[in-house]
């Protein structure tokens, strides 16, 4: 009888052990998932704030761009821990020659780029410019004594701006994508968060304005090749931070 039990002892060992040493193949890794996770995190939270601060009741008021730099900063806080802890922060933001004139540069090209897409699609005297002031009265007069406060303000946050999206979460979906495909993805999400202002800068006879997710998505994009480019993120935060101080100083319409 021993003799006879032992296969069938070790048959039950093989029919309980086998199947849980086997992950399921179609499971993708756990920290591929976390960090799809934490590039959707960041795109969510970006959206309701930023329909929180273009809501038109709050044009012109400090809640707007509060509510926008209170996020970011946290959110930068975040990712600058997470670079630190994996021993990259350093590295990522290491001044190197011919930063700031790549950044200059940059900023340049997309502010002329910026100013060819008002020309043509909202020039002057068309029902479309409204939606240029549309954009300009949801920041606040650009002609008053207070615009460089303003656009000292509009610098920092889109300094944390490109800490957060392309320091955390095109980083992140480099971990589960590749650096390509982050690239993709983290401008699409990018321009996701930015498509709430195609209503709430809305026009009555223009219509919905596209203008703020097409900065998004082109914008994002170029950022984001500097980052892989270069592999570190300074240069894309001075640029970025570039082109919106210039967006409010150089206005594309005044009041």
């Amino acid at each position: 009888m021993s003799e006879g039990e032992e296969p069938e002892a070790q048959s039950e060992e093989t029919r309980e052990e086998g199947p849980a040493s086997e992950p399921p193949p179609s499971a993708p890794p756990v920290g591929a998932r976390a960090a799809v996770s934490v590039a959707f995190a960041i795109t969510i939270a970006t959206g309701a704030v930023i329909t929180f601060a273009f809501d038109p009741a709050r044009a012109g008021q400090r809640s707007m761009i509060g509510s926008l730099g209170s996020l970011y900063a946290l959110l930068a806080v975040v990712a600058l821990v997470r670079l630190h802890r994996r021993g990259q922060l350093a590295a990522r933001f290491r001044p190197m020659s011919g930063d700031m004139t790549l950044a200059a540069v940059t900023a340049g090209l997309l502010y002329g780029a910026g100013r060819i897409v008002e020309m043509t699609l909202a020039h002057h005297g068309s029902p479309r410019e409204a939606w240029i002031v549309r954009l300009y009265l949801q920041v606040g007069d650009t002609a008053t004594t207070g615009r460089g406060l303003v656009g000292a303000a509009v610098f920092a946050i889109a300094a944390l701006e490109e800490i957060v999206w392309r320091g955390l979460a095109m980083r992140s979906l480099e971990d589960a994508l590749g650096p390509r495909r982050a690239l993709l993805y983290a401008t699409l999400l990018f321009g996701l968060a930015h498509t709430p202002t195609l209503w709430l800068l809305r026009d009555p006879t223009a219509g919905l304005n596209p203008l703020l997710l097409l900065a998004a998505l082109g914008c994002g994009f170029v950022w984001g090749a500097i980052v892989l480019r270069t592999g570190r993120l300074l240069p894309a935060v001075l640029a970025h931070a570039l082109f919106s101080w210039s967006v409010i100083e150089f206005p594309f319409w005044r009041l």
